[in-house]
């Protein structure tokens, strides 16, 4: 009997780690996926290829730029059902997520609340698109979205960078007991990743809401969708440790390490 509930436990948290490396190899992937993709379709000009596209569509496609000023921008693109459906896939892990559940004098909320927060705002942003700047060329929507639909994508995707930061810089540093918390060697990499989210998000408001204005300059350096990348790099990070990913090993295949360097990995 014993062996069974142990089998069982043991089950269950392989299934975590798998789930927590899934959630953070998309988060990661994401926009370098949506950029690299829509690059290639670009490139090999698949959209103006009749062997892919009806004949009987007769409008040429113009290709854009293939990088965009953000990822949510992704969405008019080539793959912008890459963007909707990897959305959607983290929020659906995410809802799936229950992770640890609050003990008595922990402060703060619990993993499944910010999980089914985050998972609401994820797909939050799908269902409000951010509005186009009226000068999408190579738009494959029939619409661009109102600009009150974009301050609830802004809203939604606000929420969605807080939830994350907070998961990451308070919650997966809990140890189950209030005298350890953060005191593991994963703990720090949590709060330096949780730190770099929440600079981000930071400098994407100032951004928006001063300098794209005051400089329109740094515009062509596509500014959001680098620190959008890497609040999503430092999410994703987190989530593969989470995960027990073992990067020690992967950059030894790399030779970045030394063969007979070995860390114990703790989370």
């Amino acid at each position: 009997m014993n062996s069974s509930i142990e089998e069982s436990n043991n089950a269950l948290s392989i299934s975590y780690l798998h789930l927590r490396k899934l959630i953070g190899y998309l988060g990661m992937s994401l926009p370098f996926v949506l950029w690299l993709g829509n690059y290639a379709i670009n490139k090999i000009d698949l959209l103006n290829n009749s062997l892919f596209v009806d004949s009987a569509f007769s409008e040429h496609y113009t290709p854009g730029s293939n990088l965009k000023s953000s990822i949510s921008h992704f969405y008019y693109s080539t793959t912008g059902e890459l963007f909707t459906g990897t959305l959607i896939a983290v929020a659906l892990f995410l809802f799936c997520y229950r992770g640890y559940k609050k003990q008595p004098g922990e402060r703060g909320f619990s993993d499944n609340i910010l999980t089914n927060i985050a998972a609401f705002a994820a797909l939050g942003v799908v269902i409000f698109p951010t509005a186009g700047d009226g000068k999408i060329i190579d738009n494959l929507r029939i619409f661009q979205t109102s600009i009150l639909c974009q301050y609830i994508h802004f809203f939604m995707a606000s929420l969605f960078f807080t939830s994350k930061i907070i998961l990451v810089t308070w919650n997966f540093r809990r140890t189950g007991n209030p005298k350890t918390f953060g005191t593991k060697k994963s703990h720090l990499l949590f709060l330096c990743c949780g730190l770099g989210m929440a600079f981000s998000l930071i400098l994407i408001f100032i951004y928006a809401l001063f300098l794209s204005t005051a400089f329109p300059v740094l515009q062509q350096f596509n500014v959001i969708y680098w620190l959008e990348t890497l609040s999503l790099c430092c999410f994703g990070i987190a989530w593969l440790v989470k995960g027990k990913v073992d990067f020690m090993y992967l950059l030894k295949k790399m030779k970045i390490v030394p063969a007979n360097v070995s860390v114990n990995q703790e989370n």
